[in-house]
């Protein structure tokens, strides 16, 4: 059974993210995936690097086992009820089995850090944009025709894995234990807050894969989900006028302040690497702070109506933003992704740049491994 801080990361991703699918055969071995990734991810974080090799091939093992059994048991529920999509969803499958098999037989030159990473790069991506995304939309189907019969049969195949007794007892100590606590990411950030923040992440696919802006860009998208939550709790008088007046005002100036930082860092960046689309996006940041100006002008005359719209205007412009302009610097930047890690380093090491610990939290959380506010050290 794995550590009870494993079993707290796991409970946190299960509940904060709603993965539940009110299937429990389903839900066992989404549970199971989620476990593997969890594992690993902590075994990365407190092993040595000497150990990284065996750590690696033992959680592609249990992944292969997850994929054929799980893959398996869900095709065969979606057969029985009938399910329009089965081809498509199949195929995805399929894929996704070819490339856990290919990593088997690649070579990784004794690079076993870059093994893992890779990974859980692979399990993240599949976890939030197949689970939340793609299962979600059989589930009325299946409550409304499986079958007692299916059902057993589905049950049959849970008892006869290797892995019954792992399977069934991480569903335990998630979903029927009195215990519940939740690792610290969770709750310094709020369960609520990080849903939101992966939904609008995954939905419009954000990543830019540059470390230090998808760090920011997390960010951002943070700040804005609060100051729309505080919005909606002043527009229902949830908390008393003047102390939300106060905190709505706050959350709307680290707002404010944050986009300041990100654009300096943004432009630090392409202006030390000559990016050659640098004043193009220096405009559209331009642009973005004309939208700034008026949130500070509204804010301070409490026009809520209006600051509503604005709210929303901020979040669509990021997010067109980030999905098309943002995108382009990392075409440009693939090549050079360790010199920029190494010059944010410096950035931060030199006070220019701050990078909040919460924010890598999320990053490492809903993203990526790399912590690039750390050096690198081999053990």
């Amino acid at each position: 059974m794995y550590e009870e801080r494993v079993i707290e990361k796991i409970r946190g991703i299960w509940k904060t993210f709603d993965l539940s699918l009110g299937i429990p055969e389903i839900d066992k071995q989404h549970l199971w995936l989620i476990g593997i990734l969890a594992d690993l991810e902590d075994k990365l974080e407190s092993g040595t690097r000497s150990e990284l090799e065996t750590t690696f091939t033992n959680a592609l093992s249990k992944t292969l086992d997850y994929a054929s059994e799980h893959f398996a048991l869900e095709e065969k529920l979606l057969e029985s009820i009938g399910y329009t999509k089965l081809g498509q969803h199949r195929l995805q499958h399929t894929r996704f089995l070819t490339a856990l098999k290919n990593r088997v037989r690649k070579n990784f030159e004794g690079n076993f850090e870059h093994a893992v990473l890779e990974l859980l790069k692979n399990l993240k991506k599949w976890l939030f944009r197949h689970i939340l995304s793609e299962d979600r939309q059989y589930v009325d189907l299946a409550d409304i025709n499986i079958t007692q019969e299916v059902s057993s049969l589905m049950n049959e195949r849970l008892r006869s894995s290797p892995h019954t007794k792992e399977i069934e007892d991480l569903y335990a100590a998630v979903v029927y234990s009195t215990k519940q606590t939740v690792s610290k990411e969770f709750n310094v950030i709020g369960e609520d807050n990080l849903k939101l923040i992966s939904d609008l992440w995954y939905r419009y696919k954000l990543k830019t894969g540059i470390a230090i802006v998808d760090i920011q860009h997390l960010w951002l998208l943070q700040l804005l989900v609060k100051t729309d939550k505080l919005y909606k709790q002043k527009l229902k008088q949830e908390i008393g006028g003047e102390h939300l007046s106060s905190e709505l005002k706050k959350a709307i100036q680290e707002t404010i302040e944050y986009i300041g930082e990100h654009f300096s860092t943004e432009e630090a960046i392409m202006h030390n690497f000559r990016y050659i689309g640098e004043r193009n996006h220096q405009k559209q940041h331009e642009n973005f702070n004309i939208l700034i100006n008026d949130m500070i002008e509204r804010s301070e005359k409490e026009e809520l109506e209006s600051l509503a719209i604005l709210i929303q205007d901020l979040k669509d412009w990021l997010v067109s933003h980030i999905a098309i302009e943002d995108k382009k610097l990392f075409y440009f930047f693939r090549s050079r992704l360790p010199e920029v890690n190494e010059y944010v380093r410096n950035l931060n090491r030199e006070g220019k740049i701050h990078i909040w610990k919460e924010a890598v939290m999320i990053y490492k959380l809903l993203v990526d491994y790399e912590d690039i506010t750390k050096e690198k050290t081999t053990v």
